[in-house]
């Protein structure tokens, strides 16, 4: 009795090729293309943002410790702009006018936008609509924007038309010294709204859905899974949009008042932006309207810095 051995061919397993150490003279030489690569992607737009926010920015600075207007020589005044700033009535009015506009328009601005983003994220029906609208304040510019709302709240506009039609007599809204400002603030907050919605959604991404389904076993309804699980879970997302929103107030109120009002009804709608606009190119004091950008820059750290002080409070009370 014989046995018959029969080879069978056992597949190579191809050859993994060395990684190149990175001390020999390929290793250096690939680094090298990886640091000209990554060079050559960034460099233009290092320098747009060099030539069209850091030269102008020191720029600027400077100016804020000159009289200049625009035309002559500038002269040396040091910290006299400066100090001017602090016996400027002007200028606390549109300080007081931007704080309303923060106060007024960023609370709004985070409620309204983190309901439509769990809004967006659940699977109702017709949500689609929604998920295309609420993209709608990003298509156009503030220029256009602004026009689009001037027209709305205008006489004979379609908010005073749907107000009409609950036999309410709508005012001329940029035109009232009680409505100029929450109508501007409502323009901004609507504005504002894709960013949120788009951060919020990115949050509840994060959030698992297994607490929604031991929420459900323990008996929680869909608002109180929202208050007590979802609103927690995106805690840092909300801080991070208060400060967009904040810094958002403060420099975009400038575009949207100047269009709409143009600070007006006797400066009730002008920020600080506005004025040292007006400052600048009206009555041509740059140096002046330098210190007040400088100012402004300053109150935007500060919001940063307190938002910041917040956090850490209140992570040290957990």
């Amino acid at each position: 009795m014989s046995t018959t051995i029969v080879d069978t061919p056992v597949p190579r397993q191809a050859e993994e090729k060395p990684a190149v150490p990175t001390g020999t003279a390929g290793g250096r030489r690939a680094k090298r293309v990886d640091a000209w690569t990554a060079a050559a992607f960034l460099t233009p737009g290092m320098l747009a943002f060099t030539a069209f926010v850091i030269l102008p920015a020191i720029g600027g600075l400077v100016l804020t410790f000159f009289d200049w207007d625009l035309f002559g020589a500038p002269q040396w005044v040091g910290l006299d702009n400066v100090v001017r700033l602090f016996g400027d009535a002007d200028m606390w009015q549109s300080l007081w006018v931007t704080a309303l506009f923060v106060l007024m328009g960023v609370v709004p601005t985070i409620l309204i936008g983190f309901v439509l983003a769990v809004l967006v994220n659940t699977k109702l029906p017709g949500i689609g609509a929604i998920r295309v609208f609420y993209f709608a304040p990003m298509i156009a510019s503030a220029a256009v924007a602004s026009l689009i709302w001037v027209n709305l709240y205008s006489g004979h506009g379609l908010v005073n038309q749907a107000l009409s039609f609950f036999g309410i007599n709508g005012p001329i809204w940029l035109s009232d010294l009680t409505w100029a400002r929450p109508a501007l603030v409502i323009m901004m907050i609507w504005g504002g709204l894709p960013i949120v919605i788009i951060l919020y959604m990115a949050g509840l991404q994060r959030v698992s859905d297994d607490i929604y389904a031991a929420a459900s076993l323990d008996g929680a309804g869909k608002w109180r899974q929202i208050w007590s699980m979802t609103w927690p879970n995106v805690w840092g997302t909300t801080i991070l949009i208060a400060v967009l929103q904040a810094v958002s107030f403060v420099s975009g109120s400038f575009e949207v008042a100047l269009i709409m009002t143009d600070g007006g009804p006797l400066g009730t709608t002008q920020s600080i932006a506005l004025y040292s606009y007006k400052v600048a190119f009206a009555e041509r004091d740059i140096g002046y309207a330098s210190a007040l950008s400088l100012f402004q820059l300053v109150l935007m750290i500060a919001i940063v810095l307190l938002v910041r002080v917040i956090v850490r409070i209140r992570k040290e009370r957990r």
